[in-house]
């Protein structure tokens, strides 16, 4: 999970983690010059500039509706990590850049692009929304009404239907933002309800997820990422679970839970809702500690009705790299059959797959588990991402054991040791599910390395992701030089199919953050310097 998680991890998402922020003045001079800057490459860029061929499109089924209908960092309210749009498929391939700092990208069915982003005020740094053209220039913004408001980005939502954003801030707020397009072709974003829930949360909470069910009710959880390089949201000792009936008019359900702190992003489909939560407070230094997954719906009231909660192991201690104490995996619905996580056990950890509805006892809530990676470097801190095919589900991970801290402008030299990929072990997997239950390996890429929260398109059968070119990474009598790539995968066989150079230096990594796929068919991926765009030519 993350700011990537998060934003960012993401995905990133945090304050002061973007070198390149604007004010309103600048955005207006750059609306007047007709034209938005690219990402300057801070290191001379190395290698191929494209590597591979172009392939043809191999369909797969359709991604599962899940209900409210929704966009988020993971493309759904089951956070599938899939989406049904097209991507590039190699052809002549097309890499355009913009400096703005937008971060987690959604598209509304009518296709306007919104964005999380960053600018710098009369009171400092300010998180806001914005609208943004099909020329990649900011169209229309919104900030909160009160200053020093963080939002958590990494873990908004767009609602398609009501072409409504819900978004967080750690200090207590929700906001529920209305996008509004003029017959013109303008959009424009207003506040259309804030809720104040800092009554509610415990001592030392921060708020972190929110997110709608067809009920219309309005789920929340406290929530945050731990310190990882030495930033971080410090730890939290409970968490607190509920949600606002009525559109978030109605009075506060609500559920505290103790020694536990939220560290992901929630699932949500009808009336249910997906939490897991990692040891803190009397658990966090526990040895062979426990974690929680919770499957929570309305209750008559003022509470929250459990359907079910099993505990996970969560090992000894938070491991090198992560952002979590427990799971690093925000939950992922395997339609409607199952509901995946990862672990924290020691050594390795593991791919736990559930059953979303209950059974009899917590044993049986278990249907499979995998140990992914090798022994004693194995870490999963990005949600599963989980395609339909058949009578099966491939569920599709990232090892990130050791990985690179998040950058922030505050605190470490833009070209410097935080970009080096080749810290974090590596390794990428493709676990298969059936829907009887059998899990079994489909296929493993022990080499590869990406830090970013990647996804997969039904459209063609590409998973896109984003890595580095590590022969330049490790230097020689040249040093370092960091060359990232978009890279893309065959789903069916894990095979790398191409990669094409996206730039060099420290704007140029994604620390962290989602790529996205949009209904123009273009790949983006969100880096410290502004987003990339790549299109098939």
């Amino acid at each position: 999970m993350q700011y990537l998680k998060y934003i960012l991890a993401l995905v990133v998402t945090t304050a002061g983690a973007v070198p390149f922020r604007e004010n309103d003045a600048a955005i207006k001079a750059k609306r007047l010059l007709c034209k938005v800057l690219p990402i300057p490459n801070l290191q001379i860029p190395r290698g191929d500039k494209f590597i591979g061929a172009p392939v043809t499109a191999n369909k797969l089924e359709a991604k599962p509706i899940f209900r409210p209908q929704a966009f988020n960092m993971h493309q759904d309210g089951g956070n599938t990590g899939t989406i049904d749009y097209p991507g590039p498929l190699g052809n002549n391939l097309q890499v355009s850049s913009a400096l703005e700092s937008l971060h987690i990208l959604f598209w509304t069915r009518s296709g306007q692009l919104i964005s999380g982003y960053t600018s710098i005020g009369l009171t400092g740094l300010q998180w806001g929304l914005a609208a943004v053209g099909d020329d990649l220039a900011i169209q229309a913004t919104w900030y909160p009404p009160t200053s020093g408001q963080t939002l958590n980005v990494a873990y908004m939502e767009l609602v398609l239907d009501t072409e409504q954003v819900v978004v967080t801030s750690k200090e207590g707020q929700i906001y529920v933002v209305q996008l509004t397009v003029a017959a013109d072709g303008t959009p424009s974003l207003d506040l259309a309800l804030e809720i104040d829930l800092t009554s509610v949360l415990g001592e030392g909470e921060l708020l972190m997820n929110a997110m709608y069910d067809t009920d219309n009710n309005l789920w929340f959880s406290s929530g945050g990422l731990r310190a990882q390089g030495g930033h971080g949201d410090a730890p939290q000792n409970s968490s607190t679970i509920g949600y606002l009936p009525s559109a978030g008019t109605g009075d506060i359900h609500v559920l505290h839970v103790q020694n536990q702190m939220i560290e992901n992003g929630i699932a949500v489909d009808g009336t249910t809702a997906y939490v897991v939560t990692g040891p803190s407070g009397l658990d966090e230094n526990k040895v062979n500690a426990s974690g929680y997954l919770f499957s929570f719906g309305p209750s008559s009231g003022t509470s929250v009705t459990t359907n079910w909660n099993v505990t996970y192991e969560a090992g000894d201690i938070q491991k090198p790299g992560s952002f979590s104490r427990g799971s690093g995996a925000t939950p992922a619905l395997l339609g409607e059959d199952f509901v995946a996580i990862t672990d924290n056990a020691n050594g390795r950890v593991n791919l736990v797959i559930y059953h979303q509805q209950p059974q009899i006892d917590s044993a049986s809530q278990v249907v499979c588990k995998v140990p992914l990676f090798s022994l004693g470097e194995s870490n999963v801190d990005i949600a599963p991402l989980a395609q339909k095919q058949g009578d099966k589900y491939g569920v599709f991970l990232l090892n990130d054991y050791n990985a690179p801290a998040l950058y922030y402008a505050d605190s470490i030299e833009i070209n410097g040791d935080w970009n080096n990929l080749t810290q974090m072990a590596p390794g990428a997997i493709r676990i298969d599910v059936t829907t009887d239950g059998a899990c079994e390996v489909a296929w493993e890429l022990p080499d590869l390395r990406i830090q970013s929260v990647p996804l997969v398109s039904t459209n063609n059968g590409l998973l896109y992701g984003y890595t580095q070119a590590e022969e330049y990474t490790l230097g020689g009598i040249l040093g370092p030089t960091y060359v990232w790539y978009v890279v893309a995968l065959d789903w069916e066989t894990g095979k790398e199919v191409w990669r094409v150079r996206a730039g060099a230096g420290g704007t140029y990594n994604d620390n962290y953050q989602p790529g996205a796929l949009g209904p123009d068919g273009s790949f983006y991926q969100s880096v410290i310097g502004g987003f990339i765009r790549v299109q098939d030519g």
